[in-house]
């Protein structure tokens, strides 16, 4: 317990036998946990409680807390508002002009390296020596740059008011720190950018101008998905490799805006990368900027990726692009070129009749940009289940899909409305089947206006023991067509070949029992 002491002149706090100097880096937290130490008490609460110091709301970066510690440590007061960090409620927090959220910093787990705790603290007793780096409390920063090694993360504390306390988290765990190996940690430039922020201040690069939160987060996160493809998950990686990361995601984005746009139409070239839908292609850094939990500050990182993906992918009018709805431009996607081979060229022609290939400037017959290796595969299996599925005399019959038969026959028909909620796709995709044969379609004008087309009921039947669409799937099991689109796509079912902007179908032998029941 500090004993009372005389108050200094112009100040409300007791004169201190013993002071320590302010260390450039150090936060007033830090100051204010030393000057406890050095003067002997357990623990920085108690040494406020004696000198009647005000510490919640230095916890909160108040000003005027921040002022009476640098009266109280006698130290500069611009020094320490410059290096403390100020709590604006809701998570949000402001070093200077920087922005942070929660998760920009560790706030209850104390990280130093041990290497400068063996230099700096000879004993246990003398805590008060070692000041805490600003730079160690950012998530971001894993590394000590003078010893070259990895941060170590002190013991978690039962309450949160302990871990505060700096000082007596070291003489606690002193021996803890002494016995903890030196992991060696290559020099890093993101860690190197962050920590020259976090001290001296923002740059005018466009990586500068992005919130301190934004900036450091989008590196490791664009770099998690260079490293590790679309399919990582943003859980579960250890120090090092988030280290790793935010170097590869930094060389990006130091170089600005165009530099991240060629970045992600790089990663829609890598061999197998599926580049029609860019959510599946960009995979964990699509997910984070979507997540309900990041802020306006990410609007300028948002836009930038919203105007690539605009330019460069096909997405349906209306369709929320990091909020944003799409106009509906079709765009060519950045895939790597696909050539027609074996069955594919043979039935070019055909591929251009199903909206599957166009004629280049040099006449040839080339795959539509949103067609896939897979999407040919399935278009060669679909025309051979409808070969094999007609007789010869239905062959000869099929020109007009039937027509003459089902008047003869008086077969019962629906409108192509009745056929599209029946099979829950568009009119228009409904349409696409009986043009490509795969429905039964008959003009007729007793029932229905002149010149409609209707479908007949057996060739519904037909093609219904066959295919099920998305929007049957989503029906039986209570789901977002979206959520099960995605699940059918992670788990390479194959979709019936037609043009993009169509309605999804599947072959029912695919799509197994497992996959439409579970909830």
């Amino acid at each position: 317990m500090v004993k009372s002491l005389p108050a200094t002149p112009g100040t409300n706090f007791p004169q201190l036998p013993l002071t320590v100097s302010h260390a450039a880096s150090e936060p007033a937290t830090s100051l204010l946990s030393r000057l406890a130490a050095r003067n002997g008490a357990i623990s920085m609460q108690r040494f406020c409680g004696d000198i009647a110091f005000p510490i919640d709301p230095l916890f909160r970066g108040a000003k005027v807390a921040i002022k009476q510690l640098a009266q109280l440590a006698g130290c500069d007061v611009t020094a320490l508002e410059r290096v403390s960090i100020r709590h604006l409620g809701k998570g949000h927090f402001r070093l200077r002009d920087e922005f942070a959220s929660l998760q920009s910093f560790q706030r209850s787990r104390i990280r130093v390296c041990p290497e400068c705790i063996r230099t700096e603290m000879p004993s246990a007793a003398e805590s008060w020596r070692v000041p805490r780096r600003l730079q160690w409390k950012f998530s971001s920063i894993r590394s000590c740059s003078k010893h070259s090694s990895m941060l170590a993360c002190l013991p978690a504390e039962k309450f949160n008011k302990d871990a505060r306390d700096f000082a007596a988290q070291l003489q606690k765990h002193h021996g803890w720190i002494l016995d903890q190996p030196v992991g060696q940690a290559d020099s890093s430039p993101f860690e190197a950018y962050l920590t020259n922020r976090i001290l001296s201040g923002r740059g005018d690069r466009w990586i500068d101008r992005l919130e301190l939160n934004v900036a450091s987060r989008a590196c490791e996160v664009l770099g998690l998905r260079i490293a590790k493809g679309p399919d990582a998950a943003l859980a579960g990686h250890s120090e090092p490799d988030w280290r790793k990361y935010g170097v590869l995601g930094y060389h990006v984005l130091k170089d600005g805006p165009a530099a991240l746009s060629d970045c992600l139409a790089a990663l829609a070239r890598e061999d197998g990368a599926d580049s029609r839908f860019f959510c599946r292609l960009f995979g964990p850094w699509i997910a984070w900027l979507k997540s309900r939990s990041l802020g306006d500050e990410f609007e300028p990182l948002r836009d930038v990726v919203r105007r690539h993906v605009f330019g460069n992918f096909s997405v349906r009018k209306g369709v929320l692009v990091l909020g944003v709805p799409s106009e509906g431009t079709a765009s060519s996607n950045p895939q790597k070129s696909l050539s027609l081979t074996g069955f594919a060229k043979r039935n070019a022609e055909d591929l251009i009749c199903r909206g599957l290939a166009t004629r280049d400037a040099g006449g040839g017959i080339v795959p539509m940009n949103f067609v896939t290796q897979q999407m040919l595969d399935a278009y060669e299996r679909e025309k051979k289940f409808f070969r094999a599925g007609q007789s010869s005399h239905e062959k000869a019959e099929s020109s007009v899909y039937g027509a003459d038969n089902a008047r003869a026959s008086g077969e019962s028909r629906l409108s192509v409305g009745d056929a599209a909620r029946q099979l829950r796709v568009t009119v228009k995709t409904v349409g696409y089947l009986i043009q490509h044969g795969m429905l039964c379609g008959v003009d007729t004008s007793e029932l229905y206006r002149r010149g409609a087309t209707v479908v007949t009921a057996d060739s519904l039947a037909q093609f219904q023991k066959s295919f099920i669409s998305l929007g049957e799937l989503a029906e039986i099991t209570q789901r977002p067509q979206g959520a099960f689109s995605m699940k059918l796509r992670n788990a390479n079912v194959a979709l019936l070949a037609m043009p993009h902007d169509l309605s999804r179908i599947y072959w029912r032998e695919d799509v197994s029992a497992d996959v439409t029941t579970e909830k």
